[in-house]
Parts: C-alpha cells; sequence; structure tokens
C-alpha cells in the first residue's frame, strides 16, 4: 500500500516568491536525481502526444457545471473549486497515458523496477494547486460529470491513494509521479491515470494533448528505469511436443541460459495460470499438466519475469481428445523436407492453403528433417525456422532420418536430433514405455501411433525394439493402428527397396521383421520416407519377400476412391492380415527421382508435396497435396461395423432400408447379403434383427 504525501503548508491565493523558489529548488533536486538515475540504469522512456509517433494520452474534466461534457478535444483544461465564479460547483482533471508499458519499440517493459517517473505540463492560467490522485475506475475522453465511474460526481470509491501536488504557477510544471508508475509497472491494467483535485477557488489550466499551436506544450510523462540484463535473443521459436489429453510440453532456444515461464489460458488476454522453471537453460522444456482434454489453451512464454512472445490468437495448443474418442481430425504427414529451399517452402504453403478451413492437429515426419547431416545449425535453419508458424501450435512427432543419423545416436540418445525433441519414452502420451525417445508410441483420438528406428536400432526378430513393438501392438484397443518410420519397406524412387545393398539393408530388414509383426497387429497404415517420391500402395498385406511380388499379396485391387473403385474396407477391430496402405511421402522438398514402378503402388507421382491424412470415427481418407497446390492422389480406408451394408462407417437408417429389403428377399446383392448375416449364422434371418437394432441404438 503506497502512503499519501503530507500537506504542505497552503499557500496564499498566489504563490509568492519563497513559495516560487521553493518549487524551483526541488524541480532542480528532482531533476538531479532522474540524471542520476539514468546515469546508473541507462533506460529512459518519454511519452508524449505525437513525439517518436507516441498516440495515446487521454485528458479530460468531470465538471459539476456541465455535467454531460467531458471537454475531451479543448485545448486547455483544468481544476477549480468555483466555476464558474460564486457557484461553488467543481471541476476536476482527468489525465492518463496508455500503451507505456510492454515490449513494443519506446515501451517500458513490464515488471521492470522504476527509478524515477515525472508528469510535466504547461499552465495556461495560473491558480491553486491541485491534489493528484490516481483513478480506480475507467474512463475516456467522452467522459462527464454525470457518467464518471456510473454514477454523478466522483466518489471517493472511485479515487486512490494521493500520488503528488499540481502545482498551479506558471511555467512548466513537474511533478513526481514514481508511486504510480511503479505500481502500474508490475500491473499495467491499473494504469487508469490520474484525476486532479482543486484546492482553491482559484482555477488553473493547462495545455492538453489536443493543444496544436506548440505541441512541445503538451503533457509529458517522463519514465526511467532499471532495464535489467538484456532480453535473450530467441533462437528457436516455441514447439510443441508429447500432447496427450491432459499435458502438452512447450519447447524454445534462446542465446543464452535464463529461467523459464508459460502463462496459458482460455483467451489471448486471460492467461490466468503459469508454469516457471528457475533453473537457467537455453532449451527451455514446459511441461504443463492437469489441462482438460480436447480444449483449446493459449500461450505466452520467455523468463521468469520477461515475455519473449506469444500472448496472441497464433500461439495456441490443443490438448489430445480423450483416448478413444471418435472424433475428425487431421494430421499432416512429411518427409525428407529439410533442405532450406525454395521447394521445401512450397510444401509448406501449399498445405497450409489446403488445410486453411481446418489445421492439422499433428505433425508426422518420417525423417530427413535438416540436411545434410542433422546438425544442431541445420536443425535450426532448415526445420525450426521454416515450420514456426506450423510448430508453435502443432505437436510434431519425428522419426529418425539417415541424414539425422549422421550427427544423431539411438544406442545413446545423444545429438541434435534428440537435443531437440522431447519425446514420450515412458508412455505419458499413451501406449507402452518404450525407454527410449529412439522409438516410442502415443494415442491420438481413436488412433494408436508408433515409431520406430529404421537406421539405428536393431531390427532383427528379439530385438528391443521389435520385441516391444509386439507388446505395444498386443495392448492397445484403439480403433486405428497408424505405424510411421524413415526407411520405406515398399518404394522405386530414389531408393529401390529390393536392392538389398541399398541403405544398408534396411528397407529388406523392415519389409521382412517388422512388416509380419505390424500386419498380425491389424495395422491400417504404414508412413515412410527416404525415398524422394510420392508412393500409394493398394490395400496388401503378407509381401514379405525380396524382391516384392504382388501376387496373392494385393486385398483390393481398387484405387480406394469411393466413387471410382470404391473404398478401401476393413473390419471395425485390428483384425489380423485385412490389409494395410502403405505411402512413401519422401517428397518434401529433397531433390526428386526413381521410377515409381513398384508392383504393390496404386500410384507413384515423382512430384514435391505432402499428405494430409483425416480420420473421422471409423473413416480415414489421405490427400497428397502437390506443391503447386494440386490434389493428385486420394483414398479412403473404411472401419465397416456389423450392420454397415451401405460400407460407409457406420450403422444407420440408410442401412436399416437395406437390411429390411434383404431379409424380405429384395435385395439379393452378394454384399449386403453377407453383411445382413450379422450372427455369422450363415445367412440373414430374423436372429440378425436384435444384432442390428443394437447395432443402430449402440454404434461403435
Amino acid at each position: 500500500m503506497r502512503t499519501a504525501n503530507h500537506e504542505p503548508r497552503r499557500p496564499a491565493a498566489r504563490s509568492g516568491p519563497a513559495v516560487q523558489q521553493a518549487g524551483v529548488t526541488a524541480r532542480i533536486a528532482l531533476a538531479m536525481a532522474i540524471a542520476i538515475g539514468a546515469t546508473a540504469h541507462g533506460a529512459t522512456a518519454t511519452f508524449q502526444e505525437g513525439l517518436n509517433g507516441y498516440v495515446g494520452t487521454q485528458d479530460a474534466v468531470v465538471s459539476q457545471a456541465f455535467p454531460t461534457s467531458g471537454g475531451g478535444g479543448a485545448t486547455v483544461l483544468g481544476w477549480d473549486a468555483d466555476d464558474p465564479s460564486n457557484s461553488g460547483m467543481v471541476k476536476m482533471l482527468l489525465i492518463r497515458f496508455d500503451n507505456i508499458f510492454g515490449n513494443g519499440p519506446g515501451q517500458v517493459p513490464v515488471g521492470a523496477q522504476i527509478t524515477s517517473a515525472t508528469l510535466t505540463y504547461a499552465v495556461y492560467d495560473t491558480g491553486h494547486y491541485g491534489l493528484i490522485h490516481e483513478v480506480l475506475v475507467g474512463w475516456y475522453e467522452s467522459v462527464s460529470w454525470n457518467n464518471f465511474g456510473g454514477t454523478p460526481g466522483v466518489q471517493p470509491s472511485e479515487v486512490g491513494a494521493q500520488v503528488a501536488y499540481a502545482p498551479g504557477t506558471g511555467g512548466t510544471q513537474v511533478v513526481n509521479v514514481t508511486p504510480s508508475i511503479a505500481a502500474w509497472s508490475a500491473n499495467p491494467t491499473a494504469n487508469l491515470g490520474w484525476i486532479v483535485m482543486p484546492t482553491g477557488v482559484d482555477g488553473v489550466d493547462i495545455y492538453t494533448s489536443e493543444y496544436l499551436t506548440n505541441p512541445p506544450l503538451r503533457p509529458n510523462l517522463e519514465i526511467t528505469y532499471d532495464a535489467g540484463p538484456p532480453a535473450p535473443t530467441l533462437i528457436r521459436q516455441p514447439y510443441l511436443q508429447s500432447g496427450s489429453p491432459t499435458s502438452m510440453t512447450i519447447v524454445w532456444r534462446t542465446d543464452f541460459a535464463t529461467s523459464s515461464r508459460v502463462r496459458y489460458g482460455p483467451t489471448p488476454t486471460q492467461l490466468d495460470q503459469s508454469v516457471v522453471e528457475n533453473t537457467p537453460t537455453v532449451d527451455h522444456v514446459v511441461t504443463i499438466t492437469s489441462l482438460d482434454p480436447d480444449t483449446t489453451y493459449f500461450y505466452d512464454f520467455g523468463t521468469a519475469d520477461t515475455v519473449l512472445g506469444g500472448g496472441d490468437a497464433n500461439h495456441y495448443f490443443a490438448t489430445s481428445p480423450s483416448t478413444g474418442t471418435a472424433t475428425e481430425w487431421t494430421a499432416w504427414i512429411l518427409g525428407d523436407s529439410g533442405t532450406g529451399d525454395a521447394n521445401q517452402a512450397a510444401v509448406r504453403d501449399a498445405m497450409l492453403a489446403a488445410s486453411a478451413a481446418s489445421p492439422p492437429e499433428l505433425f508426422i515426419h518420417v525423417g530427413d528433417m535438416a540436411y545434410d547431416s542433422g546438425t544442431d545449425l541445420e536443425f535450426t535453419n532448415r526445420f525450426f525456422a521454416p515450420y514456426a508458424s506450423v510448430l508453435r501450435h502443432t505437436v510434431c512427432w519425428p522419426s529418425l532420418g539417415n541424414h539425422e543419423g549422421a550427427s544423431s545416436f539411438s544406442s545413446t540418445q545423444s545429438g541434435p536430433y534428440f537435443q531437440s525433441y522431447v519425446l514420450p519414452a515412458a508412455g505419458q502420451a499413451g501406449g507402452l514405455p518404450s525407454g527410449t525417445e529412439a522409438y516410442y508410441s502415443f494415442d491420438f483420438a481413436n488412433a494408436h501411433f508408433i515409431c520406430l528406428d529404421s537406421h539405428h536400432s536393431s531390427r532383427t526378430p528379439g530385438s528391443a525394439m521389435l520385441t516391444w513393438l509386439a507388446s505395444d501392438i498386443a495392448a492397445t484397443d484403439q480403433r486405428w493402428l497408424i505405424a510411421f518410420w524413415h526407411h520405406p519397406p515398399y518404394s522405386k524412387g530414389t531408393h529401390d527397396s529390393d536392392n538389398v545393398a541399398d541403405s544398408g539393408g534396411r528397407m529388406r530388414d523392415m519389409r521382412q521383421y517388422v512388416l509380419p509383426i505390424l500386419e498380425a497387429g491389424g495395422v491400417d497404415l504404414v508412413l515412410t520416407g527416404h525415398s524422394h517420391i510420392y508412393e500409394r500402395s493398394y490395400l496388401v498385406d503378407g509381401a514379405y519377400d525380396t524382391p516384392t511380388t504382388a501376387a496373392g499379396h494385393i486385398v483390393d485391387p481398387g484405387n480406394g476412391r469411393p466413387a471410382e473403385n470404391g473404398a478401401y474396407l476393413k473390419p471395425i477391430d485390428l483384425a489380423s492380415h485385412a490389409g494395410a496402405v502403405y505411402v512413401v511421402a519422401g517428397h518434401g522438398g529433397a531433390s526428386l527421382g526413381g521410377t515409381g514402378t513398384h508392383p504393390l503402388m496404386c500410384v507413384s507421382e515423382i512430384a514435391f508435396g505432402s499428405c494430409l491424412l483425416t480420420i473421422d470415427g471409423n473413416v480415414a481418407s489421405l490427400r497428397n497435396v502437390r506443391s503447386d497446390g494440386a490434389i493428385t492422389d486420394t483414398f479412403t480406408l473404411i472401419k465397416t461395423p456389423p450392420g454397415d451394408l451401405d460400407t460407409d462407417g457406420d450403422v444407420d437408417t440408410s442401412d436399416l432400408a437395406l437390411f429390411i429389403d434383404v431379409l424380405l428377399g429384395l435385395d439379393l446383392d452378394s454384399d449386403h447379403v453377407a453383411r445382413s448375416d450379422i450372427d455369422q449364422s450363415g445367412q440373414p434371418d430374423g436372429l440378425d434383427i436384435s444384432a442390428f437394432v443394437n447395432a443402430i441404438v449402440f454404434p461403435i
């Protein structure tokens, strides 16, 4: 609590020479103090309407004689205890300087230690001094006696502590307002300005911020403050990691070690919760817990004392939906992108345009994000910088590529790749703990994702990674199973998966040793990169031989498009060996090539791009977005529950009509008949009715 200054001896109607000299002496002493403070701390901010582009001075009066006017446009305003003369009515001056705190040019940093602050004004008409108090209610220049604070007049509850005296003598007056500015530095929203109350019947007028003849006579606020140590520079903008239904990790990097703080809340201007890490570091990792599922939060970030960024509509994160929730969501699939050139940027921009109406919730990178060797600087310049606008609000889930593997090592979890990411080795985002960030799993909505390390970790049967993989699949009961890693099991791009010498046999190993585990577990989609091409398979299963053959391994030879050959269909659960779609998304920016003639591939395209995967309940669809914005491939994969006769992923009234026609013998379509036999008795009959009704009432 601030204490009001003691009131000086009341002057005569006009200030005499002694009082004037005292005022001069005080101003000289104050000026010397300001000069000393400025020398010691070296940071001064000056605010005067029109000076250096500043706009933000508010000045008005509340006049008992003119109760509906605030005089906001007047060039002179003031205070008086008797206005008009012999009326006994009072007039009070209001003044405020807006936008003085912040991180912008010329502003005072929020929380800065205030050394001194002075309010300077020029007297137009001399008279009795006034008492300067802080205002406790909001107001603008349209204010009036009748509406100030909501009731006529100035109530005691609407003004705060007395801060200073306002001299009414001629010339320029300097008033010490340090207590107010010091308090407002810690809480800028409390800056509601000052009110000057009269002490006598001889009124005073001063020039206002609207005075045009001589602008330097406008009110001036000068603040000297301790800037403290220099603010750190951001080397990497914030990026999201290891999101879950109840937690989120925010990471950023500064040029020197500082404390870390994230403030967050429901709107950009209501960041009412915070997490602070006081240990100085350049790689800042702040994990927020106890969040609500499927909820959007806005945030800012910085040191314990200084905001470095955020607090706007672009800095937000959304927690994952509760595990198992059948909601719609989208993932961006990108690989082999980290060139730092125009091709990389075009791929990014095409994705942003294609998903503008519904931005992705996830960012899946299938490796080679930092050419040529995955060094720390390459990561900063070729991954974190190009994707900063995405990473600040979309969780990135990476996999280790061979170029990252040149400088990072899975056995020790060391190097720039592992330094950059915070991945759920302990199973904190769903799935079984892997004990390593080289490979991991996580849940999102009704999908289970598995990221494998195809570069460093052992890929042979009985290895730690494959043992964990089998256990992780066995433990999940999610609707969708999606795996991703770097080296593709099937490709005829810049790498040939049938050439055992290519990439040290890694593609062969993933095909021969990993795919049998995944396909036995019911995998639906496998995403890879490495080969600089776009390739998308048919619905396939069991193709583990070298060279790969298609015969007997294509479950559905169609193109997977509902309007053409029809969507790919699978059972509702993770059925073993029911088929999977394999996507090579290595076309994110690195030089393209290959033949695109793999026998399992339905579509191949040698062009830059990326993929958008959307899952809505039981329906998954993928789009290939070329760098010029064209959508050059799509397919749909539908999980069909019992009773889903029209194979659209749910059981509803359209299925009911078909079901009735089948039972009545009016619909002899073999697929409809087979799907109407819900109890698998060999033919649809009355015994299937109960199961069908149950499927409509309790959809899965």
